[in-house]
């Protein structure tokens, strides 16, 4: 298996891909098994949601109110104090119906390898839109 920088890289890129997947699918459960047993979703307005039911609480009330498509952007990925840590720094955009853009901002996401596998652990972001007055 290849190591280093771009490997990395890919391993979460690969891992985005699922994210939008699922979205697109509408499906928070299949999306909330991307995270760990014990992730912190950190969305902007609300409390910090732990766990897989804090998952479906925030991206399974984003998908029931329109969002039907989320697009990620790395910007970038390095390693943290260890092979099982990493970190992301990127941009989302998300589309409601006819790909209308309901939202943009960014985001940060400490993942961590359990079995292999990459995980969201900690996810924070916020959207770039002003809010509304």
């Amino acid at each position: 298996m290849a190591s280093g920088p771009q490997a990395l890289r890919d391993e979460i890129e690969a891992a985005n891909k699922k994210f939008m997947a699922c979205f697109k699918a509408q499906d928070a459960n299949a999306l909330s098994m991307l995270y760990t047993e014990d992730c912190k979703v950190m969305a902007t307005g609300m409390d910090v949601q732990t766990g897989r039911q804090g998952v479906v609480k925030v991206f399974g009330g984003t998908m029931t109110n329109g969002v039907k498509e989320v697009l990620l952007v790395i910007q970038v990925v390095g390693p943290l104090d260890s092979d099982n840590y990493c970190y992301e720094r990127s941009e989302y955009t998300m589309y409601g119906a006819d790909k209308k853009v309901v939202d943009q901002g960014k985001y940060v996401v400490i993942w961590h390898k359990i079995d292999g596998t990459w995980y969201l652990y900690t996810d924070i972001f916020n959207t770039n839109l002003s809010p509304s007055k």
